[in-house]
């Protein structure tokens, strides 16, 4: 007589609770050719980080994100704290970040006196930065040296374009040299490279420059998917204005 063995139940893989997601999270360790995107910070993932156990839901976050404080005191609005939010506030589909002036679909450090917002990946930015064009370290500046000086504007140093005299840049006052925070951040010196490839090592966070270059990339996605969904629905709005114009009737 022959009996059959019990089928091996599969294992219980361990996972965790997020406040910012509805489902259960397990670790997940990415691959850098997939270019898989932080549902927080919108960075690209390049650390450890966890992945919602549905198949069907992509969503991802940053052991670093998950991690983050609910509350932040910032030097840049030292008036009020800052709360962390798990989407844009007000019930709307994006904000703008006070630091780069650019849109945010994920997590946000909010002022809902000031309606102040901060990417969380802005937030945390390093005070002071290398460039390999510039002999001295950069420090980060919450607004332009240019603020409050009438008749002067802020010139970024690398593309030459104008920055808001509100808008936080990397500056080096002794040589009056500055850039964006973001878009013209260049690759850290030498030194700062073995720095991270020691982290990497370790399994720790991605160098400083690493990531404002990964939130600089997904910051462009983002302004290319919202502009061309802005043209699409332009041309729906035509559209429908033509339909409903007044049809124009010829005799002959």
């Amino acid at each position: 007589m022959s009996s059959s063995k019990p089928k091996a139940k599969p294992a219980n893989r361990p996972s965790v609770r997020h406040p910012s997601h509805n489902h259960p999270l397990r670790v997940f360790k990415p691959k850098e050719e997939d270019e898989t995107v932080c549902s927080g910070c919108e960075l690209q993932l390049t650390e450890q980080a966890f992945k919602c156990t549905k198949s069907e839901c992509d969503y991802f976050l940053h052991k670093s994100c998950f991690d983050l404080p609910g509350e932040s005191h910032h030097k840049s609005h030292p008036d009020h704290p800052l709360t962390l939010l798990h989407s844009p506030p007000d019930d709307q589909s994006v904000y703008t970040c006070a630091a780069c002036d650019q849109y945010g679909s994920g997590f946000t450090y909010h002022c809902s006196s000031c309606n102040y917002n901060l990417h969380v990946g802005c937030a945390l930015l390093p005070e002071t930065i290398d460039r390999e064009d510039h002999e001295h370290p950069l420090t980060l500046l919450y607004c332009t040296s240019c603020k409050g000086r009438e008749d002067t504007i802020f010139i970024c140093s690398a593309c030459e374009d104008t920055v808001s005299e509100d808008l936080w840049v990397y500056y080096c006052k002794e040589c009056d040299y500055g850039t964006h925070v973001l878009s013209c951040v260049a690759e850290e010196d030498q030194e700062s490279n073995e720095e991270e490839e020691e982290e990497e090592e370790e399994g720790d966070m991605s160098s400083p420059a690493s990531r404002i270059k990964s939130l600089m990339k997904t910051r462009d996605e983002m302004a290319a998917l919202q502009l061309e969904a802005r043209i699409r629905n332009d041309a729906n709005e035509a559209a429908l204005d033509l339909w409903d114009q007044p049809k124009r009737r010829y005799y002959w």
